[in-house]
């Protein structure tokens, strides 16, 4: 928890736009924004670091180094101006830590909110794996179940950002022999060799941290990753296995790190459930408005206990059509090139015993009855029956793959306050802090909970306040004992 409050900062200082000073300073965010891009000292210009996408003034290199209270030859790359499926980031080298510390900024611009709204699956290949197949510091039991359950699949948009950002930091040329940046940082004689790698990110930044972190272990064993109130982004066996070099840290009830595809499903559910068992309305004028505003068909007037596959002959068609041929198919794309198995649904998606089949990504509305996503699966396995026939497509309504926390999960929570009167109470208030530190199953996860504070407690600078009391909370019970102070709990 120290390591995880003292780098927060780095995290919270990739926002160099004005939506950082706007949060803390409504009213006078303009000066704040116009004195941390450094707009009045432009003296200081050719002492700044040049980034990638910074303006004329190099504001952005200002407003991070002055937020994090560091040197200007401290920071050594970053890029602050990308388009969608890219991140900003920012690298930075703390000789008295002996670390390099990159920092990926979250939600701040419009292709950042491209990136989180590309939240279909996407596939990971073995080379985004090999951190977690090869690598010797994982057990052997851990690879032996990645390489086994493969394929795996995580956020789309968070997935490419990582890619790229790889090429960013290690992308090595063997026809010319160039090294990456990393390499050459972090190389024997190197003056970085040896030094800790941490990556930080907050919100899109940390879920981004946590696949670019999976991507560099496998060739930087000492990569360790805090990411705070990320969004889910890895299937769950991908999800436990990064347990060994990932720390997410979520901030009470934040929304960020609970919203995915198959929660806002769930939630829309459950909302119309709710509506129509509780409102004294007319079920028809329920029923109209669910169809206009949410697209609820008729899966959902069945009841909330009704599953996914579950009466899914009765409100699904079937359209016989011939196989297409490869140049038919060719914008569709493959999530899946293994043996399907309708009773297996391992990492979130359903399986086939028969033919290997590829799902279409790109189904059109119309004609779909389902307010859940479609993919079409043929039936044209050797048990299907339909030998000498048209090969025959079922649209079967399958949920996306469930998306989790990656690593360690570190939740705060805070504390109650206690119910007795002020005169008697008093004594208990000053001993008990007002944040407490668990760890948490990431199940729990899963489903989004609206309070008055998910939103607010999405703010990055109320988790580093957290972060601080729980510090603070600590060191006394570390001057006043021997041991280490800090007792789980698992919730």
């Amino acid at each position: 928890m120290q390591e995880a409050a003292f780098l927060h900062p780095f995290a919270e200082a990739c926002y160099t736009g004005p939506l950082l000073d706007f949060g803390r300073n409504p009213i006078l965010f303009p000066c704040a924004w116009v004195y941390r891009q450094g707009v009045l000292t432009p003296w200081a210009r050719r002492r700044r670091p040049a980034l990638d996408g910074d303006n004329w003034w190099r504001g952005h290199a200002a407003a991070f180094l002055r937020f994090v209270n560091i040197p200007p030859k401290a920071l050594l790359k970053g890029r602050v101006c990308q388009s969608k499926r890219e991140a900003a980031y920012f690298v930075v080298v703390l000789h008295d830590k002996r670390t390099v510390v990159i920092g990926v900024r979250g939600t701040e611009t419009p292709e950042d909110l491209i990136t989180d709204g590309l939240c279909r699956e996407c596939a990971f290949t073995m080379e985004d794996l090999d951190g977690l197949v090869n690598s010797e510091q994982l057990p052997a039991t851990t690879r032996e179940r990645v390489i086994s359950t493969f394929p795996h699949y995580g956020h789309g948009g968070i997935v490419e950002s990582a890619r790229e950002l790889f090429m960013q930091l290690n992308g090595e040329n063997t026809s010319s022999g160039r090294l990456g940046f990393l390499s050459t940082l972090l190389g024997e004689g190197s003056e970085c060799h040896g030094y800790k790698v941490r990556l930080v990110g907050h919100s899109l930044g940390g879920a981004v941290a946590t696949v670019l972190g999976m991507m560099l272990y496998g060739k930087y064993p000492s990569v360790h990753v805090y990411a705070y109130g990320p969004l889910p982004c890895v299937d769950f066996v991908i999800a436990e296995a990064c347990s060994h070099f990932v720390t997410t840290i979520i901030c009470n009830d934040e929304f960020s790190s609970r919203l995915s595809i198959n929660s806002i499903l769930r939630l829309r559910s459950a909302a119309i459930s709710a509506l129509s068992d509780n409102s004294p309305a007319d079920t028809a004028m329920i029923q109209k408005l669910a169809r206009r505003i949410l697209h609820v068909n008729r899966y959902h007037d069945n009841g909330p206990d009704d599953g996914i596959i579950q009466g899914y002959a009765d409100h699904t068609r079937t359209a016989d059509t011939t196989v297409p041929n490869e140049r038919q198919i060719s914008h569709q794309i493959p999530l899946c090139n293994t043996e399907l198995d309708l009773h297996n649904t391992q990492n979130g998606f359903f399986r086939y015993n028969g033919s290997s089949a590829s799902i279409d990504e790109h189904l059109s509305y119309e004609g779909i009855s389902s307010g859940h996503d479609m993919q079409i699966i043929p039936l044209d396995g050797a048990d299907s029956g339909f030998e000498g026939h048209q090969t025959s497509y079922r649209e079967i309504p399958v949920e996306p793959p469930e998306m989790f926390l990656a690593g360690l999960i570190v939740h705060i929570v805070r504390q109650r306050r206690s119910l007795f009167p002020l005169w008697k109470c008093w004594s208990i208030q000053e001993t008990e802090p007002p944040y407490k530190a668990v760890l948490a199953k990431r199940e729990n996860f899963r489903d989004i909970v609206v309070t008055p504070y998910m939103f607010t407690d999405h703010l990055p600078w109320r988790c580093h306040f957290a972060m601080q009391k729980i510090v603070e909370a600590q060191t006394p019970m570390r001057r006043a004992h021997s041991d280490p102070p800090v007792q789980q709990h698992l919730v």
